[in-house]
């Protein structure tokens, strides 16, 4: 029997392109183990493909995920919807050659996050954005669309002196309830979307800081 998953459900999957980075977390071991794998592909709405989690520092994953392992996707979707989703699975089958593939079922429903609270406001992160190469200069901005490799930052014209070239160094400061997080990032490209400057930045290191705010956007299932 085909899963019951509605149809914008099916849209934000099929909005989940092969080669998609995506988190992937064990929810049978004693504490959550949360994996980077890589998205393949589907095969209809009877499977999922994804890449075996290759082992960290922290986690040996030979053998860690088995069939009938409980796991949980989450990806970030961006335009036009700028949301966190994720679903819960089920391992089918772990195929170790020629390629490390994990096969899972086909998700029945699809939770989801919003990054912003429609798909054409602004609304995100709050970040203060110090300027490390013009002096430390501050200015105030948005976190839009994050993921782990980086995210698109607005900034009004008005709390700028002059644009933030391309590979300029820049720090993200941003406020959370029980600490301030500093985050490295550079500028990859930039361009003007009504009255804000859009940078597309690259985070400099994927560390424990970054770790903390991309969990504030993920969905606990």
């Amino acid at each position: 029997m085909k899963p019951s998953i509605s149809s914008a459900d099916i849209n934000a999957l099929l909005c989940l392109l092969p080669n998609t980075d995506a988190d992937m977390q064990l929810i049978a071991q004693a504490q959550p183990v949360r994996l980077r794998t890589t998205y393949f592909g589907t095969d209809g709405e009877q499977c999922l493909f994804f890449r075996y989690p290759a082992s960290t520092e922290l986690v040996n994953t030979t053998h860690l995920i088995e069939p009938d392992t409980q796991v949980v996707i989450r990806y970030v979707l961006d335009e036009p919807y700028g949301e966190v989703v994720a679903f819960k699975v089920r391992v089918l089958k772990v195929i170790y050659s020629p390629l490390p593939m994990v096969i899972t079922s086909f998700p029945s429903v699809l939770q989801k996050l919003g990054l912003r609270s429609q798909k054409r406001a602004v609304s995100g992160v709050p970040v203060e954005v110090v300027l490390d190469e013009q002096e430390n200069r501050q200015a105030e901005g948005l976190i839009v669309d994050i993921s782990k490799n980086g995210c698109k930052l607005l900034i009004p014209f008005k709390t700028v002196l002059q644009v933030i070239q391309s590979e300029e160094k820049i720090t993200l400061c941003v406020e959370l309830a029980e600490r301030t997080l500093l985050i490295a990032a550079r500028v990859k490209n930039v361009r003007i979307e009504k009255e804000f400057h859009a940078y597309g930045m690259q985070f400099e290191d994927y560390d424990n800081q970054l770790e903390r705010l991309l969990e504030r956007y993920m969905i606990t299932l």
